[in-house]
């Protein structure tokens, strides 16, 4: 019998605040964000987008699985965080 918890079952909220990685893995709580849209160049219409500590990042892809979110943000060459949605998570990428 296995009595270890499988890691990828369950992340505890100490976990969610110092997943590793590059410094700018991390998921951060509502109440550190302010919700606005912006204007992205090549786009025409306005993204959505959020304030954090005293930057801008544009939504760059939502997702319900958290394996799909490491294996996203694993890719990306841009600073970005991580902020949790009623249908999981939500990558957001740094533009200012």
């Amino acid at each position: 019998m296995n009595d270890h918890k499988n890691e990828n079952a369950y992340l505890d909220e100490d976990e969610l605040f110092r997943l590793g990685g590059k410094t700018t893995n991390f998921v951060i709580t509502p109440a550190e964000i302010r919700y606005h849209h912006i204007k992205v160049e090549d786009l025409d219409k306005p993204v959505a987008a959020i304030a954090y500590n005293g930057f801008t990042y544009s939504l760059f892809r939502t997702s319900f699985d958290w394996a799909e979110v490491q294996k996203i943000t694993s890719r990306l060459s841009s600073a970005y965080v991580i902020t949790v949605i009623s249908k999981g998570w939500a990558i957001w990428t740094f533009e200012y």
